[in-house]
C-alpha cells in the first residue's frame, strides 16, 4: 500500500533528519528552522496520505479508542483557538510555534501512523546516527568551540547565563529540549540493545552511552530525573520481557522498590545548602518556594491560576505569553548587564495543555498517553514503548516544544499502530504481575 510506504519515508526523515536540522542561522533562529521543516515535512506527508487513500480505494477505518482520543485534542484545539480572545495569535501561536497549526499536525501524524505505520528495526540505527552526530557536535562544545557556527558569533556554551539567557548544545538547542530528546533517545537504544541478540543490535549501546555522557555533561536536571524514574520501572520491566520468570521479575521489582526507599530516604536527610537535592529534601520536608526547580514552581503556581481563569478551553493554543506578565531578571556581575526572561511556557507539558486548551484538550493528551503505555505493557514495541515512559517523566518539568514533540507522537503512533497490536496478539505477551 502507498500510504505505509509513504508512512515509512516520512518516519525515517523525521528520525535522521529533524534532529539534525538547524537552518542557516543556528541558535538564534532554531525554534523557527525546526518549526518550518517540521511542519512543511509533515503537511506534506498528511496530504499525500491522503492521496494515497484516494488512489488506492482505501475508506478510512472506523478510529479505535486512541484514535478517537486523538480526534478529540484536535477538536479541542480548534474550539480553544475559536473561543481564544487573541484572534490570529493562536494559529501559529504566540511565542513557541505551538499554535493551532501545531497542534492539528500532532493530532493528524498520530492517527496517521497508528493506521499506516509499524515498526522498524532500522529505525532506531538513523536515530542512532542523528543522536551521534548531535552528541559529537555537543562534546566539541564543551571545549568551548563553536562548530557548525550555531553560536552567534563570538559567544560558546561557556556564555550561557553571563552573555545570554538559557543554555544551548548539539543540533537540538536549548538543554532542557536536547534532555527531553535523550530521553526518547537513551532508552530506545538501551531497550532495543536488550530485546534483540545481534551484534548490531547491541552495539546500540555505543550511541546510548554518548547520549548519557552528554546528558550527565550538561547537568540537566529534568532528563537525569526522568532517566532514573523510568529505570524504575523499566528494568523489572526488560527482565520480565527477556526471561518471563515471574520470581525473577518479583525479586528485581521489590529491589527496585527498596532502592527508591533508600533514596527517598537519602535525599531527605540531605544536609546541603543548596541545588537540585536541597531542594528535594526540603519538598520532602513540606517546604516549598517559587524559586525552587529554577523557578518552575513559581510559573506553576502561576499556570494554575491562569487554569482556573478559563478551565474548559483555556486561553487558545500557546497565548500564555499573552496572559501573563511575569518575568525573571538577574544581573550579571561579569557584565554589568542584567538579564531578563518573559515567561512563555508552563515547563509542564500537561500543564501547558490545561492552561491554553483547558480541560477539553488535557484529558484526551492524558488519556493518549495512558493508552500508548498500556500498549507497550501489552508488549507492544518494546524499546519504543520505553521511551515514551521515560519522555513522560520528563515532560513533566521540560517545554513540550516543536523541536521534539514531533517524535514523541511518531512514537505514539508507533506503539499503538494496528500492526504492533498484530504482533502482540500473535506473540505471547510479557507478563507484568
Amino acid at each position: 500500500m502507498k500510504a505505509r510506504w509513504l508512512t515509512d519515508k516520512y518516519i525515517s526523515l523525521m528520525l535522521l533528519v529533524f534532529p539534525l536540522w538547524t537552518g542557516p542561522e543556528g541558535y538564534a533562529d532554531i525554534t523557527r528552522s525546526k518549526f518550518l521543516f517540521f511542519a512543511v515535512l509533515s503537511g506534506l506527508y498528511l496530504a499525500g496520505t491522503a492521496v494515497c487513500m484516494a488512489l488506492d480505494k482505501t475508506a478510512p477505518k472506523r478510529p479505535n479508542a486512541l484514535q478517537c482520543f486523538a480526534l478529540a485534542f484536535m477538536a479541542a484545539a480548534c474550539l480553544s483557538a475559536a473561543l481564544s480572545p487573541y484572534g490570529s495569535a493562536v494559529i501559529i501561536g504566540a511565542s513557541r510555534y505551538d499554535g493551532l497549526v501545531t497542534l492539528l499536525l500532532y493530532g493528524g501524524i498520530f492517527l496517521a501512523v497508528s493506521a499506516f505505520g509499524e515498526w522498524k528495526k532500522y529505525y532506531v540505527y538513523l536515530l542512532a546516527a542523528s543522536a551521534s552526530v548531535c552528541s559529537l557536535i555537543a562534546l566539541i562544545q564543551f571545549t568551548g568551540a563553536n562548530p557548525l557556527g550555531l553560536y552567534p558569533a563570538g559567544l560558546n556554551y561557556y556564555d550561557a547565563g553571563v552573555r545570554y539567557t538559557g543554555e544551548f548544545l548539539g543540533t537540538i538547542g536549548n538543554t532542557n529540549l536536547l534532555a527531553a530528546f535523550y530521553c526518547l533517545c537513551i532508552p530506545l537504544f538501551t531497550g532495543h540493545a536488550l530485546t534483540n541478540r545481534k551484534m548490531a543490535d547491541r552495539l546500540m549501546l555505543l550511541p546510548a552511552a554518548l547520549c548519557a555522557g552528554v546528558l550527565i555533561g550538561s547537568r540537566v536536571a529534568s532528563g537525569l530525573v526522568a532517566l532514573a524514574a523510568a529505570a524504575v520501572t523499566l528494568i523489572p520491566y526488560y527482565v520480565n520481557y527477556i526471561h518471563r520468570n515471574k520470581r525473577l521479575t518479583l525479586a528485581v521489582s521489590a529491589s527496585m522498590a527498596a532502592l527508591c526507599v533508600l533514596a527517598l530516604a537519602a535525599v531527605y536527610f540531605y544536609g546541603g545548602g543548596s541545588g537540585t537535592l536541597h531542594e528535594l529534601s526540603e519538598v520532602l520536608h513540606g517546604h516549598v518556594e517559587d524559586s525552587y526547580g529554577s523557578s518552575r514552581v513559581g510559573i506553576w503556581r502561576e499556570c494554575l491560576r491562569l487554569f482556573g481563569e478559563s478551565p474548559v478551553t483555556g486561553g487558545g493554543p500557546d497565548t500564555l505569553v499573552l496572559r501573563t506578565d511575569m518575568t525573571f531578571s538577574r544581573y550579571v556581575e561579569e557584565t554589568g548587564s542584567t538579564l531578563s526572561t518573559h515567561v512563555d511556557n508552563a515547563h509542564c507539558e500537561i500543564l501547558s495543555y490545561l492552561v491554553n486548551l483547558g480541560l477539553l484538550g488535557a484529558l484526551p493528551y492524558v488519556a493518549l498517553c495512558a493508552g500508548s503505555l498500556r500498549r507497550f505493557f501489552r508488549g507492544c514495541a518494546p524499546a519504543a514503548g520505553g521511551a515514551l515512559c521515560c519522555y513522560y517523566v520528563q515532560s513533566l518539568f521540560g517545554l513540550g516544544l516543536c523541536i521534539v514533540v514531533p517524535l514523541v507522537w511518531i512514537y505514539m503512533g508507533l506503539v499503538c499502530s494496528g500492526k504492533e497490536l498484530d504482533k502482540c496478539k500473535s506473540a505471547r505477551s510479557p507478563r507484568t504481575s
